[in-house]
């Protein structure tokens, strides 16, 4: 199974988690990451490192980041340019996260990479698309 990380500022993203546990249940090979303020991105690098060894069963990792260019992007990234087997998503959300975690069991991680995309964009509507009106 892919193992999952997710890395944001903060609280995000044990927040999202806990949200997603209520949705999917219980969930392994996952491990959170929130950047807390004044922490240098090598401190960061190395416990992205460290969430990699512990849900890595050799089937790849998917990190999900908040925003493209901070932080928790560029210290992911950075780690993913050296590993051939760690994709980077930003722009992490429930809807995308929940569908991530139903779905890995039976997909590869560049299918997941694409599901991501897919499904994060899909969360993100008005009430009116909801109720079918303009």
């Amino acid at each position: 199974m892919v193992g999952v990380i997710v890395v944001t500022h903060g609280n995000m993203a044990s927040g999202l988690v806990d949200a997603a546990r209520m949705i999917v249940g219980e969930i392994d090979q996952l491990e959170t990451i929130g950047l807390m303020e004044k922490e240098d991105i090598e401190g960061l690098m190395a416990r992205i490192q460290e969430a990699i060894s512990k849900v890595d069963s050799g089937e790849g990792i998917l990190i999900l980041v908040d925003l493209p260019g901070a932080s928790p992007f560029n210290a992911s990234a950075r780690i993913a340019m050296q590993a051939e087997a760690v994709r980077v998503v930003t722009g992490v959300n429930l809807p995308m996260l929940a569908e991530l975690l139903v779905m890995r069991e039976s997909s590869s991680l560049d299918e997941l990479v694409a599901k991501a995309l897919e499904a994060g964009k899909a969360g993100v509507m008005t009430l009116s698309a909801i109720l079918n009106r303009n």
